[in-house]
């Protein structure tokens, strides 16, 4: 029997901010953290549009901008309802935040910290969409990192049973599928049996009808034996006629 589970993975939507102290101290760089502090005062005030507009103006002051790339995701993320909505609308914000948080997580070496929190974030978004084979990869990237990761530990071992819910639900499918595969192919099979009897049938019967019994041919037989006697009969009553008038005028002559 399968067994439900009704968890909803959450999130981790908590923004990051830049630190001061590793950043560069360039006009660029001011103009990067200005846009990341904005974007986070509008992310904590649930404007995940105009925080999203702060992000992105972060990346073009600087592109490699882990902090303002994993922001966005969250930011995208937000802006969806229900991660397994298909609209066109929550397609493409799912899309742009996978597309962040897998940016985030190429900088394992340089940001291990935000490269977990973004695997992990990956596994939840898949967790939700029933991608559970996905989502256990993801968790299992986050405990790499960050092996003290009970959250994702926890996730991972929920993706893990709601995997083999799903396989063994599929199974359920197609040996089901299979079943009525079977049945419709019996069927056929009998359908084609009784059309295949009907015609035979039906043949034997129109051979019965061209082909005359033997009751029948004895009476087409005597029938024409009949008419052939009375015609015998007619001819000789003609001739007898006949030959009594030649008879009568012979002996008058005389």
């Amino acid at each position: 029997m399968i067994q439900r589970l009704a968890y909803i993975i959450v999130i981790a939507f908590m923004v990051i901010t830049s630190p001061a102290s590793v950043m560069a101290k360039g006009e660029t760089t001011r103009r990067e953290r200005k846009a990341i502090s904005a974007g986070n005062n509008k992310y904590r005030e649930s404007k995940w549009v105009e925080a999203a507009s702060f992000y992105e103006k972060a990346l073009e002051e600087n592109p490699n901008s882990a902090e303002a790339r994993y922001n966005l995701g969250l930011a995208e993320i937000r802006q969806v309802v229900n991660l397994q909505d298909t609209t066109a609308r929550s397609v493409a914000h799912i899309k742009k935040a996978k597309e962040a948080f897998g940016a985030v997580t190429n900088l394992a070496k340089e940001k291990p910290g935000l490269a977990a929190k973004a695997n992990y974030n990956l596994g939840n978004i898949e967790f939700n969409s029933k991608e559970y084979q996905k989502a256990i990869d993801y968790y299992k990237q986050t405990l790499r990192i960050d092996p003290n990761d009970d959250r994702a530990r926890r996730n991972l071992r929920i993706a893990q049973l709601n995997l083999k819910n799903q396989q063994d639900k599929n199974q359920q499918n197609k040996n089901q599928d299979k079943q009525d595969q079977d049945k419709n192919k019996d069927k056929q099979q009998q359908n084609q049996q009784q059309n295949q009897q009907q015609q035979n049938q039906q043949e034997q019967k129109q051979q019965q009808d061209k082909q005359l019994s033997p009751q029948a041919a004895a009476q087409i037989l005597q029938a024409a034996e009949n008419k052939e006697a009375q015609v015998r009969a007619r001819v000789n009553k003609a001739s007898k006629g006949d030959k009594s008038q030649r008879s009568a005028q012979s002996n008058k002559k005389w």
